[in-house]
């Protein structure tokens, strides 16, 4: 038989927490009833939508409208904003890679991308976790043209614009946080 009769084509969506060492932990049931229910949903995509630093998600779904997810934890965890203005590369910034310096060492990364799931596309701005950390002691940012610009440091808790080959030329605070 072609048709399995235990497969079904609208499905619970399921959320997960990277943990690191490629160890996750599921949050389904703590989500609330967004994600209790059966749907189609095949694409998602995450953006901060209400500036309050934490990423929220959105899902699409096959004949129904998109569902919102904001992320109201309480996170009291600092972060970093990253927006990236291309000049010499392309405009959005697309290919380049952002590295921060923090201190006791770490050095989180990430790359300005499009695409990210079924027929969507996650926000251009990176968004950085700093954990405790209340400023970046550097920024090194590898611009898709190969240039490598150093940014010294920065707060944290703040959105920052950087346009290639200038620096910081914009920085604006987040939105004030829920506990």
């Amino acid at each position: 038989s072609a048709v399995q009769p235990k497969v079904t084509y609208a499905q619970a969506p399921h959320l997960f927490r990277n943990l690191g060492g490629h160890r996750f932990e599921e949050l389904t049931s703590k989500a609330g009833p967004a994600l209790g229910r059966k749907i189609v949903a095949r694409g998602a995509a995450y953006a901060d939508v209400d500036n309050d630093g934490d990423l929220d998600l959105v899902i699409t779904t096959n004949r129904g409208p998109a569902k919102l997810l904001r992320n109201d934890g309480g996170n009291r965890h600092h972060m970093l904003r990253v927006k990236l203005v291309g000049s010499a590369s392309n405009r959005d910034a697309i290919g380049a890679k952002v590295r921060l310096t923090l201190d006791g060492g770490a050095r989180p990364w990430s790359m300005v991308k499009t695409g990210s799931s079924y027929c969507s596309q996650s926000e251009l701005p990176l968004t950085f976790g700093l954990g405790s950390a209340t400023s970046v002691k550097a920024i090194e940012v590898v611009w898709p043209n190969g240039r490598v610009e150093n940014i010294p440091a920065t707060g944290a808790n703040q959105t920052i614009t950087i346009q290639e080959g200038k620096g910081i030329v914009a920085k604006a605070p987040l939105a004030p946080r829920t506990t």
